[in-house]
């Protein structure tokens, strides 16, 4: 590689950080920009086992071309301008469920095991441009003692994020030492309250079921054919295959809408009893309480995890992939260079901030909506409803769709060439000053 333009520091290897990395080598041509990539952890666990990708990230791993490795790790439709089933809505807190609403998607829906993922991320790593890297004006310092230097840092190191932490201290230092007394100080205090992530308001029980113990308790189990969606009273529990079809991967939502956008108490993930889920879940349908006593007791122990990112459309591992994608990118095109990096940076706020912020409150609409805390539906909620009460529970299936079908009606293309037209004109307009 020749001498790099810059250089580019990547803190953990996820699906965002490889991604990433990935982008940036796959735009840049001349191969000049120089990437680290850092991780902590020793091992990926299986929290989060399950992700499912819509139109949009497809297409980006499509633009990458990954077709081909995704085509060894799921089914891929065949037919890309084709609907599919994604999945099937429920009201299930009752003694016998209602299958109400059959979702489908464009293209549907690919369903992935997160390391079967990973792992085929980190195969397309190209190393050319993956080196040890130079002297560069922001220094990572790690707790082992050890230093590094980059010219942009990439934080995708999670929830807890260092990095986060880190930039909004110092942003709050410097408010308080560049501004007014009164004008810093409020500046500060609110950037200081978005250091810690606010809650909210609901816990995720994640579990993996291999299909053959679902298929020797029940062998007609509705999740065998298709992905479900279990709906009842500030409870949902979705399901759906992974690993090509071996594994079922089982998520079980609660929620407290009263705690939204408070500070979690104790730790964010950790193993929890089989006692307090099925409580949680007590008078629930028979399909819902076989599911979850093949996960307890043939599995693993479900993990309390803490979700910052309303997770209900479900899109977050797609709304990553195009940020890595857009991001990369913007930092691979010709006119970014080092002194231009600001620019860059500048127009990826732009375009990805609006659309992350729409997402999420979609994607907290949404789970209202599935867990029938949507005003419109919260008298259906517990009710025992059968067959007749069908047509008014289509209506929930119909507003959660209106909610998230710019996942398939919109293109991720239209932000990339969205991004790089703002670059040129505020690159050349910076030129003509």
């Amino acid at each position: 590689m020749s001498t790099p333009k810059f250089s580019v520091a990547i803190c953990r290897s996820g699906i965002a950080g490889l991604t990433a990395a990935i982008a940036i080598s796959h735009f840049s041509s001349e191969k000049d920009i120089q990437v680290n990539i850092y991780e902590a952890a020793q091992e990926i666990t299986e929290i989060g086992a399950g992700i499912g990708l819509y139109k949009r990230p497809r297409n980006v791993m499509n633009y990458l071309y990954f077709r081909e490795h995704l085509e060894r790790l799921c089914e891929v439709p065949a037919v890309e301008d084709k609907s599919y089933l994604a999945f099937r809505m429920r009201k299930s807190n009752q003694q016998k469920g209602v299958p109400f609403y059959d979702t489908f998607t464009p293209m549907g829906t690919l369903l992935l095991h997160r390391i079967d993922f990973i792992n085929t991320l980190v195969a397309r790593l190209d190393s050319e441009i993956i080196t040890s890297s130079p002297t560069a004006p922001i220094t990572l310092a790690f707790k082992d003692g050890t230093t590094s230097t980059c010219d942009v840092l990439i934080a995708a190191d999670g929830i807890h994020s260092a990095t986060r932490h880190t930039m909004l201290e110092l942003a709050a230092t410097d408010s308080e030492a560049d501004g007014s007394e009164e004008g810093g100080g409020e500046a500060a205090k609110m950037l200081r309250g978005m250091v810690d992530p606010i809650w909210s308001g609901r816990v995720a029980y994640r579990a993996l079921v291999p299909r053959e113990k679902l298929e020797k308790i029940n062998p007609n189990h509705s999740v065998i054919f298709t992905a479900q969606s279990y709906s009842g009273k500030s409870k949902h529990t979705i399901v759906f295959p992974i690993s090509q079809g071996r594994l079922m991967n089982v998520v079980a939502f609660c929620s407290w809408p009263d705690k939204v956008g408070t500070i979690f108490e104790g730790k964010t993930v950790e193993d929890r009893s089989k006692e307090e889920l099925l409580e949680l879940y007590a008078g629930w349908e028979e399909e819902v309480q076989k599911l979850l006593q093949v996960c307890l007791y043939n599995f693993l122990d479900c993990g309390r995890l803490l979700t910052i990112r309303t997770p209900w459309l479900p899109t977050g591992a797609g709304q990553a992939i195009e940020d890595a994608y857009i991001l990369g990118a913007l930092l691979a095109s010709p006119l970014t260079t080092l002194s231009t990096l600001p620019i860059s940076l500048k127009v990826y706020e732009e375009v990805r901030l609006p659309h992350g912020n729409a997402v999420q409150q979609r994607s907290a609409g949404t789970g209202r909506l599935y867990e029938f805390d949507d005003p419109r539906f919260a008298d259906l909620a517990n009710k025992e409803l059968g067959e007749a009460d069908k047509v008014t529970l289509s209506e929930i299936g119909d507003a959660a769709v209106e909610l998230w079908k710019w996942a398939w009606t919109t293109d991720i293309e239209d932000d990339r060439s969205q991004a790089m037209a703002l670059l040129k004109e505020r690159v050349e307009g910076r030129s003509s000053v």
